[in-house]
C-alpha cells in the first residue's frame, strides 16, 4: 500500500526546536514515538503545545476515571467518524483492558452515571446549544460542576482533534 501522507508537513526531529523537541523526546521515551498529529501539530509550536497541556488535563484520572473519559472520546470520534481518534481511542482502551468486541457497543453497555455520560456528551456533541433542560438536571445532579466541565471538555477536545486530523489528512496507520 502507498503511504498516504498528511496534507501538510510533518516536523521532523532535526527541525523541532525548544519545548516542541522536549515533547518529541518525551514522547519517544514514553510511547516509543511522536505521533503524526503532534509533528503535523508542531508546525505551530503554540497550538501544540497549548493543545497538548489541555489534552493532559482532560483525559488524566481526575477528577472522573480516564477510562470513561476515552469511552467517551472513542465514542465522540465515532460521531465525529474521524478514524484516526477512534483507533487512538481503541488502543487506549485495549490499554484499560477492553477487548475489541467490546467497542461496538459502549454506550449500550454503559450504566449509571457512565450512561447519563454518554447522553450528556452525544448532545453536546450534536447540538449544545438547544440541550433538553431534563438532561442537564439529571445530569447536574448526578456530576459535581468540576466534572461537568471534564466532561464537556472532553468532547470539545475530540472534536477539535477529530476535525483538526480529517481536516489534515491524518489517518491511522491502518488505513494507509
Amino acid at each position: 500500500m502507498t503511504a498516504v501522507l498528511p496534507r501538510v508537513h510533518m516536523v521532523s526531529d532535526e527541525e523541532a526546536k525548544g519545548k516542541v523537541l522536549e515533547l518529541f523526546e518525551a514522547m519517544k521515551e514514553s510511547k516509543g514515538a511522536v505521533p503524526k498529529w503532534m509533528r503535523v501539530m508542531a508546525n505551530c509550536d503554540d497550538i501544540l503545545l497549548g493543545f497538548f497541556g489541555l489534552f493532559k488535563a482532560t483525559m488524566d484520572n481526575s477528577p472522573l476515571e480516564s477510562k470513561m473519559k476515552w469511552k467517551l472520546a472513542y465514542h465522540v470520534s465515532e460521531l465525529n467518524k474521524c478514524e484516526f481518534c477512534v483507533s487512538v481511542s481503541e488502543m487506549q482502551l485495549k490499554q484499560f483492558g477492553m477487548q475489541p468486541e467490546e467497542m461496538g457497543n459502549l454506550k449500550e453497555a454503559a450504566t449509571g452515571r457512565e450512561a447519563l455520560a454518554f447522553e450528556y456528551v452525544e448532545a453536546v456533541n450534536d447540538h449544545a446549544y438547544k440541550m433538553e433542560p431534563a438532561l442537564l438536571e439529571r445530569v447536574q445532579a448526578e456530576f459535581t460542576d468540576e466534572e461537568l466541565v471534564e466532561l464537556t471538555s472532553v468532547v470539545g477536545l475530540f472534536s477539535f482533534i477529530n476535525r483538526f486530523n480529517d481536516a489534515l489528512g491524518v489517518l491511522p496507520e491502518a488505513a494507509e
